[in-house]
């Protein structure tokens, strides 16, 4: 049997976070949650936390690879490798 939900496209970028973020599929994620029992919590896995390198070791990878690439002095790209970094990790 199918049944057909009609969400907003903010809504759907929400389920496919969630489900992305617990290693499981949209679709197990909302049969998850339809199927649960009233005021109980969805048996959906936990959000599987995302660990990052700390210290400089990842703003000097980056800064090595654009150096590859480019002919951009150290001092210029650093604050820029570090604004772009602290983006990708600010939660929004």
């Amino acid at each position: 049997m199918r049944i057909d939900v009609r969400v907003t496209e903010q809504e759907r970028d929400f389920l496919n976070t969630q489900a992305i973020q617990r290693g499981i599929p949209r679709q197990e994620l909302l049969r998850a949650r339809v199927l649960s029992e009233a005021n109980q919590p969805a048996p959906v896995p936990p959000i599987k936390p995302v660990h990052y390198s700390k210290g400089r070791a990842s703003i000097d990878r980056a800064i090595a690879a654009v150096n590859g690439r480019y002919s951009i002095p150290s001092k210029q790209l650093e604050p820029l490798i570090c604004t772009v970094i602290c983006a990708l990790n600010e939660k929004g």
